[in-house]
């Protein structure tokens, strides 16, 4: 019975957030046909008649974090409750911190890329 409660409400969180994610538009979004257009023109105008794909790398990784902030931040919300909801502080904790790691990755490479050249330096 403890451990249906925490999932129920996990659960319901996860579908919830999935249900209602689309009817939160941005302000200002012309809708996917808009932007989908927008997006084949700006790829064509670059040059030769072929599609531009000078940056795609950086492109599509701006692209996931758009959508991976969001996404970390709710699954670990739903997580930390059902750990809480447990009273398994450990499994909070871990939570927590795996969650600030996955976001500051998302949000500032430059650090985390920092970070790990200082510790090979030091190590090596």
């Amino acid at each position: 019975m403890t451990r249906k409660i925490p999932r129920s409400l996990a659960m319901g969180a996860i579908l919830g957030a999935g249900f209602l994610a689309p009817l939160a538009a941005p302000p200002g979004a012309d809708g996917p046909v808009a932007s989908a257009e927008a997006a084949v023109s700006k790829s064509l105008s670059g040059g030769s008649g072929g599609g531009n794909v000078s940056g795609a790398g950086n492109r599509l990784g701006k692209l996931l974090s758009g959508w991976a902030v969001p996404v970390l931040t709710v699954l670990a919300g739903c997580l930390l409750i059902g750990a809480l909801a447990a009273r398994n502080i450990g499994a909070g904790v871990g939570i927590v911190v795996i969650t600030l790691i996955g976001l500051i990755f998302l949000l500032s490479p430059q650090s985390i890329e920092g970070l790990a050249k200082g510790i090979a330096n030091t190590v090596f």
